[in-house]
């Protein structure tokens, strides 16, 4: 018996780390996965990788920035599966970093909350009504950046972003609480996946250094001197958007080796 035996999860920004980790967590605890990015090749590799019979994935080509994608999505997930029981959002998009200074006319600050912000609480919009009938669970994805900004590389359009997400993450859970859906988010910090993972043997190329010796630089400041992995935060999604946490809403879950405490 797995936690999301009989439920329908879908996994938007299905890319090749968290996307992924995610649909492979909620496969393993016995949900149902339809997949969404916008890229068909990488769901194609994700979707095989998850349930290579079809019999409990379903893909969805779709840009969440877009109405007509979302109703794709849903319309798909209803299709294959007849309900939504839980929604996480995995898309991101960041410029980079910079601060107030370096923000010119904000375009690249309203690409980055369309992504970040509308396209999330677009797709939330349309299942609703879904979440109402399944009693659903959504779990959003914040930033440790946006809780304690590192001093050496300011985020501020992303970070914003992100905090923008969990003011609308905590009244979401109080306007829909009452019709027995869930909203919550986790906060990965540094996540060791294919992107830190790229970014640490670069550092180490840049420096000829080793990679041990990066990571081991990253990790000193967290008490279980080690990096949570992309998969550890998809542990921790699965766990919300279960009925064991049928007592939690409106949450943020910092999954971060004990970095950042709050």
């Amino acid at each position: 018996m797995g936690d999301l035996d009989n439920k329908t999860i879908i996994v938007a920004g299905a890319g090749p780390g968290l996307g992924r980790e995610t649909a492979l967590a909620s496969f393993r605890q016995g949900a149902n996965v339809v997949l969404a990015a916008r890229t068909a090749a990488r769901l194609d590799a994700i979707a095989q990788e998850v349930d290579a019979t079809g019999q409990r994935v379903a893909r969805v080509v779709a840009d969440i920035t877009d109405e007509d994608g979302c109703h794709s999505i849903l319309t798909t997930t209803l299709d294959r599966f007849g309900a939504v029981d839980g929604i996480v959002n995995v898309a991101v998009k960041s410029s980079g970093g910079g601060g107030l200074q370096s923000a010119g006319d904000f375009s690249t600050w309203r690409e980055t909350f369309e992504v970040n912000v509308f396209g999330t609480m677009r797709l939330i919009q349309f299942a609703l009504d879904e979440l109402k009938k399944s009693k659903g669970a959504v779990v959003m994805v914040s930033a440790q950046t946006y809780h304690a900004p590192p001093p050496a590389h300011i985020q501020i359009e992303y970070a914003s972003s992100k905090s923008a997400l969990t003011g609308a993450m905590r009244h979401l859970a109080a306007e829909v609480g009452p019709d027995g859906i869930r909203v919550n988010e986790v906060t990965p910090g540094w996540m060791l996946g294919p992107p830190v993972e790229s970014y640490v043997e670069r550092t180490a190329r840049e420096r000829g250094v080793d990679a041990g010796t990066v990571l081991a630089e990253l990790t000193a400041r967290m008490p279980l001197r080690r990096m949570a992995s992309d998969g550890d935060v998809a542990e921790a999604i699965a766990f919300l958007l279960s009925d064991r946490a049928r007592g939690i809403t409106g949450q943020t879950l910092m999954v971060n080796a004990g970095e950042v405490m709050h």
